[in-house]
């Protein structure tokens, strides 16, 4: 495997070079914004730079797809008086000393009960327990009202899974298994539905084609604008 990189325009775009015994020349950008680059054997210099340069602004569209995608929550500390989203409203969060751990939701607070104040791996513990049993909760319902919409285009049965994830919102396999970021608890209904849709779209076409655009237009028409508030509330 060979590192390269190609100038184009103001940006540089950086990839990996392999050869193997092929027609064409295959180009991949992978959810970490790395890029791949798979030419036949007896490819040239010349050629190769041609077809990277060819494909440069469609590099540069998915690395952006990529990283739109990317959860942006900064790092919290779990202290009294700090904000924390849920399903795409802001609550205040509200640290008690108690002899018995809980949490709750209560007049635009989430309340944390805890036996130690500063115990915040204990209180971040806690609260992402709370968030996961509430994903669970309603994925499991906006999945379920969706299912409908893909089961024209898709013949199998949708699994849903769920999991904390750094870099995705969401993803899917060919066997048909979705997964959603639990950290999509604390958008809006609407974005975490947008995401499901997304990902069901992928179950027909495994890449951001052009088919896959229109297929997702079809089933979620105001798709863009709910991608651009996803992105502007999970910041």
């Amino acid at each position: 495997m060979q590192k390269r990189k190609l100038q184009y325009g103001t940006s540089t775009i950086k990839y990996s070079l392999e050869f193997a015994e092929r027609k064409t020349l295959g180009i991949r950008v992978h959810p970490d914004n790395s890029v791949q680059v798979i030419a036949p054997t007896d490819s040239s210099e010349e050629k190769i730079n041609q077809k990277v340069k060819e494909k440069a602004a469609w590099i540069l569209k998915q690395q952006d797809f990529f990283i739109s995608f990317r959860p942006l929550t900064p790092p919290r500390k779990f202290i009294s008086g700090e904000t924390h989203l849920y399903l795409g409203r802001q609550y205040r969060l509200k640290v008690v000393k108690a002899d018995q751990s809980s949490v709750k939701l209560q007049a635009g607070n989430i309340i944390i009960n805890v036996p130690s104040k500063s115990d915040t791996k204990q209180i971040e513990k806690l609260l992402k327990a709370w968030y996961k049993e509430k994903a669970i909760q309603h994925f499991t319902k906006l999945f379920e009202a969706n299912l409908y919409l893909i089961k024209k285009y898709y013949k199998g049965t949708p699994t849903l899974n769920y999991r904390w994830m750094k870099k995705r919102w969401g993803s899917c396999n060919q066997n048909g298994q979705i997964n959603l970021n639990l950290e999509l608890i604390k958008a809006p209904k609407r974005c975490i539905e947008y995401v499901i849709i997304h990902e069901f779209c992928h179950l027909v076409h495994l890449n951001h084609s052009t088919a896959f655009y229109t297929l997702l237009k079809k089933l979620f028409p105001n798709w863009q604008a709910t991608k651009d508030r996803l992105e502007r509330v999970m910041v």
